[in-house]
This record gives C-alpha cells, structure tokens and sequence, in this order.
C-alpha cells in the first residue's frame, strides 16, 4: 500500500519522486531507442537533443530532492505508464513498410510525453513557490522552458513529416 501523504510537503516529495521516474524511464529506454527507430533525420535529432536534457533533467530532480532533504527514491508514474501502453499499441497496428506512419507515432507518442512533464513541472513550480523554495522553483520553471523546446522541436519534426507527405503525394509518378 502506498505511504499516506500528509502535508503538501510529502505531495511535493512524491510528485518530484514520479517526475524523476519519467526522466529515467525517458533517459535510459524509451528516448534511445526512439533515436533508434526514427527514420526522419529530424525527428531523429530532436530525440537525440531531447535524450541529453533529459540526463539532466534526472540530474536537477535528484540535485532537488537533495537539497530538500526528501527521500530520492523514484517513484513509479501510473500516467506515463499510461501513455508508454498507448505508444506501444499504436506501433503494433502500423505497418513496418510504413516509416513515416512509425515516426509520427513516435512523435505523437513524445508531444504527450512532453505535455505530461510540461503539466508536472507547472504543478511542481507553483507548489515549490507555495512552499517558499523560490530557488526550487526556479530550478523547475527552467527543466519546463527546456520540456517546451522539445515539445516544438517534436511539432516541428511532425509537420515537415506531414508535409513531405503530401508534396510527394503530389508528385508525378
């Protein structure tokens, strides 16, 4: 059974412990093997960047976690855990004659990983601030700026994806 949380001290702790169970599932499997799988060089770099900040992303939470004196263990994300089955079950429906349909799902798949981490490091901020640990927020605030990079590097790659599809749609055959 899971630890009762009764302060929103013990909230933050356990929300900072999920978030940095996202950053290490990202870090050490999901984002290498997305670098592996992408066809498209741009989404295939936009993982690749992606992959070093979260490095450091797993660096800052467990810096946080630290500093505060909270217990570092990760925790497990039911939600990420949620989004990682949806990526898995799309795969399985895509052809593998199908590179660009595989890499718009990975892209789909990364946009709300990264809407996830964007509404966690929010929630985390603001709770940090409500708890008088400005420089945690601060800290927080800049993973979220490097998580919104990611996110329009991934709507970037997406939409030169989607539109090479339809120029070579267009094409002569």
């Amino acid at each position: 059974m899971a630890r009762l949380l009764t302060t929103p001290r013990e909230l933050f702790g356990a929300r900072l412990r999920q978030v940095l169970w996202v950053e290490l599932r990202l870090s050490s499997e999901v984002l290498p093997r997305l670098v592996e799988q992408a066809h498209a060089t741009d989404l295939k770099n936009a993982f690749g960047r992606h992959l070093l900040e979260t490095e450091g992303h797993v660096s800052v939470l467990r810096d946080v976690l630290g500093d505060l004196e909270m217990p570092g263990g990760p925790e497990e994300s039911p939600a990420f855990k949620g989004l990682a089955k949806e990526h898995e079950r799309l795969v399985e429906q895509v052809p593998d004659e199908s590179p660009l349909l595989n890499d718009l799902v990975h892209a789909q798949a990364a946009a709300a990983t990264e809407h996830l981490e964007l509404a966690a490091y929010d929630s985390l901020a603001s709770l940090a601030e409500a708890l008088g640990e400005e420089a945690v927020a601060i800290r927080l605030r800049e993973v979220m700026e490097q998580e919104e990079f990611a996110l329009e590097q991934l709507v970037g790659a997406q939409a030169k994806l989607l539109a090479e599809k339809v120029e070579s749609d267009h094409l002569p055959n």
